[in-house]
């Protein structure tokens, strides 16, 4: 699955095939309706979701009937990872097919490289209209990600009560051409104050809240770092069933807009012409392991919904091997019949779609935070190491999907292996990067948008 810069010095496949290689089968069924040409694409990009919180996913309460209506006429991905828990370097990673460490949008006040070609510039170059509706934040143009979007509308933390219509109406005018769509919200993410009713849809038979306390990015903030200042001070019980509710209600109220879009994919033709992908950048901890919000590497916070829906519904399937975010683009550009930029560390999941794929299945994240984390996953397993604290765990993903049991201590051999694939790739990785890390340049609304969301002071 992996690029050959990456995959070049991994161990012997023998290491590889005596732990299994992946998450089991359920490759979708091969068939012959792929695409393989310019085509309509339209990105749903849901900041902050969990993929465990969708119906799709198992989830229990019903957050989502349109997204799981979407997703059984999608190839839906099981495991996939985001390459970093929070929003900007794994966007950034998204929309370029390489690691945090190779394009270097790391620190979420830094720029992509205008070196890094992103998907839009790929597709604009083979002769799509491009255009994105976007809730600002990390996606406000400055922050490189705008690259190839010929119209690029940020609205600055208007949610899809501004972005829907307007998307909306683009998607009608331009259903004949060949064009890629990006429409990313906010809706989801901390403030959690979904709309009524979607607020209250999940508050009922809960525990009263503690009087005052409104799960606003500045309280979920304030908890997290109470978690690195040796006084933790975790939310109490029936507070957290109240955040939860809330975030599913957000959910729910993204989920109705999907409603709408997909009544506007019928309406005008494009359910029979574009490829429709859902997904997010990363999802979101509440308390699972000790703290909130996403700073941490684990499955609550870097497994992510990825929903492929290929014209037509083709080939509709759950796919269960390991994979990427960074294969997102690459896959894409297979879908259109358009070249691989150079630079790209991703795989076409095209040969998983058609049943054609093969090990290893293999993913990786990353984060400067909490002493440096690295995290691998292959055959079932995934390893977190703290480089700084040289501190590793271990969990059995089909048995574990929550990550809640280290078994490290238990598995001293596989353990090993781990390490070894995450010190491979280390060192492939650092034989690309881009010169990057460079501040962005934005004005003081996307700044102080950036403080309602929590990520600046």
């Amino acid at each position: 699955m992996r690029n050959p810069l990456i995959l070049a010095s991994l161990l012997a496949a023998s290491l590889l095939l005596s732990f299994g290689c992946g998450g089991g089968g359920g490759e979708a069924e091969k068939t012959a309706s792929i695409p393989a040409g310019p085509h309509p694409i339209i990105l749903l990009d849901i900041g902050t979701l969990r993929a465990d919180h969708l119906g799709a996913y198992g989830y229990s309460r019903p957050t989502s009937p349109n997204i799981d209506r979407l997703a059984s006429e999608s190839v839906l991905f099981e495991w996939a990872f985001s390459q970093a828990p929070t929003t900007a370097p794994s966007q950034a990673s998204i929309f370029t097919g390489i690691y945090p460490s190779s394009h270097r949008m790391i620190e979420e006040g830094s720029r992509l490289v205008d070196e890094a070609t992103t998907l839009a510039e790929a597709l604009a170059e083979r002769g799509y209209a491009t255009a994105a509706f976007v809730d600002g934040g990390y996606l406000s143009p400055g922050f490189g990600l705008e690259q190839g979007f010929a119209f690029y509308d940020n609205n600055q933390g208007g949610g899809l009560a501004a972005i829907g219509p307007k998307a909306l109406e683009w998607m009608r005018k331009n259903a004949s051409g060949n064009f890629l769509l990006l429409i990313h919200t906010y809706d989801v993410h901390t403030p959690y104050d979904p709309p009524e009713p979607h607020r209250s849809l999940f508050l009922q038979g809960l525990a009263a809240a503690t009087e005052g306390f409104e799960p606003t990015a500045e309280a979920m903030e304030a908890v997290r770092e109470s978690f690195h200042s040796g006084t933790p001070r975790p939310l109490a019980a029936a507070d957290l069933e109240y955040a939860k509710a809330l975030y599913d209600g957000g959910i729910h109220y993204v989920d109705a807009w999907i409603g709408e879009f997909l009544d506007v994919l019928r309406e005008t033709g494009l359910a029979k012409r574009a490829t429709i992908v859902l997904f997010s950048d990363h999802g979101e901890e509440f308390q699972e392991h000790g703290s909130v919000v996403h700073e941490k590497l684990h499955t609550t916070v870097t497994r992510v919904p990825l929903l492929v829906r290929l014209p037509g519904g083709a080939s509709a399937g759950r796919v269960e091997p390991i994979v990427e975010m960074i294969d997102l683009m690459p896959t894409l550009l297979d879908l259109a019949g358009a070249p691989l930029p150079a630079h790209v560390q991703g795989e076409s999941l095209i040969p998983l779609i058609r049943g054609e794929g093969r090990p290893p299945y293999i993913a990786f994240s990353e984060s400067p935070l909490l002493g440096e984390q690295r995290a691998v996953a292959l055959g079932g397993y995934r390893m977190i190491l703290s480089k700084d604290l040289h501190a590793t765990r271990l969990y059995n993903l089909m048995e574990d999907p929550l990550e809640l049991k280290d078994i490290a201590g238990d598995e001293p051999d596989r353990s090993e292996v781990m390490l070894r694939h995450l010190r491979s790739w280390e060192e492939k990785v650092e034989l690309f990067s881009f010169e990057g890390g460079d501040s962005a340049a934005v004005g003081a609304e996307t700044l102080e948008q950036l403080r309602s969301l929590g990520y600046v002071q």
